[in-house]
């Protein structure tokens, strides 16, 4: 009996240390200053396994960052990004900002309006050297047209315009006109007219898509149309909101997938910066005229940027 009082003694002995020294998920303890953790994707966390950012911002009591913001590699706490923000959610830097790779070396500076790079934007990779980008406009959808039948007629009075997005493309500028049976027609005919738009160095997006719209406002001499269309449209990357559009007489229920959403508007001309990874754009137009029919003409061109 005393033998085995031993051995449960010698059991307890051993196995407690163990049982004391198992590590435990670790919950992060947030600082008092104003201090967010990310992990690799960017998103918020408070379990340390998985912090990889953090972040130190001032917020007013509305909860708005103020002065510069500060982002840094976590563990070694080597700055990562420094700014202003005008919203965190969504992000979008304000100001002059810059950046760094992990191992210290500058990765890009440059001024962002309303969370857009400007033109003097600058990058560089970990071994310091600069990224050269091109830009250049090129044809996303050539002019096409499309007859739209009054609302109260037995064949279609709407249609869906498809733009195809290049691999590479950064915006947009699409030029559109609709106007009512019998008004003079357009005269312009393809969007080529932003071809010789080209951009290099650290020119950036707007600067670009700004100067293709003024060009595109130029091209030809259409008489605008005398008496103001009754017709709606949309822009949207949804393809769903284009399904909904065709399946519900003309209407989408979330205006927030739209990029554009307009009513009685003959002409526009106007660049789109796009959000990374759009592949298709669809241009839903409706013509709400109860006896008249109607024209829509549209073109579309993309600014492709490539770097090396």
């Amino acid at each position: 009996m005393a033998k085995h009082y031993f051995l449960f003694f010698l059991f307890l002995i051993i196995s407690v240390p163990a049982l004391a020294q198992r590590p435990k998920p670790a919950a992060l303890v947030l600082p008092p200053a104003d201090t967010v953790y990310f992990d690799r994707d960017w998103e918020r966390t408070a379990t340390l396994e998985e912090v990889a950012y953090a972040r130190i911002a001032h917020h007013d009591a509305a909860g708005k960052a103020l002065g510069t913001v500060r982002s840094y590699y976590y563990p070694a706490w080597k700055k990562q990004w420094e700014g202003k923000l005008a919203n965190e959610g969504p992000y979008k830097p304000t100001g002059i900002c810059c950046g760094w790779h992990p191992n210290g070396q500058p990765s890009f500076r440059g001024t962002y309006v309303n969370g857009q790079q400007q033109a003097d934007y600058k990058s560089w990779r970990e071994d310091g050297r600069e990224i050269k980008c091109r830009s250049v406009m090129q044809d996303a959808l050539p002019l096409s047209t499309a007859t739209l039948h009054c609302s109260n007629c037995m064949h279609g009075s709407r249609k869906v315009f498809t733009v195809d997005i290049p691999d590479g493309t950064v915006g947009i500028v699409y030029k559109f006109d609709v106007r009512d049976e019998g008004q003079p027609p357009v005269s312009w005919s393809t969007a080529l007219a932003v071809a010789a738009v080209v951009g290099s160095g650290g020119t950036a997006a707007p600067a670009l898509l700004g100067t293709a719209a003024s060009a595109l406002t130029r091209q030809g001499n259409s008489a605008p149309p005398t008496v103001s269309t009754k017709c709606h449209w949309y822009i949207t990357p949804d393809p769903a909101a284009a399904q909904q559009f065709m399946a519900t007489k003309g209407t989408i229920a979330d205006p927030q997938s739209c990029l554009r959403v307009a009513t009685n508007t003959s002409q526009e001309t106007r660049p789109i910066a796009l959000p990374s990874g759009t592949r298709q754009l669809f241009v839903c137009v409706n013509n709400d005229n109860y006896t008249t029919d109607a024209t829509a003409t549209l073109s579309a061109s993309a600014l492709v940027q490539g770097c090396q």
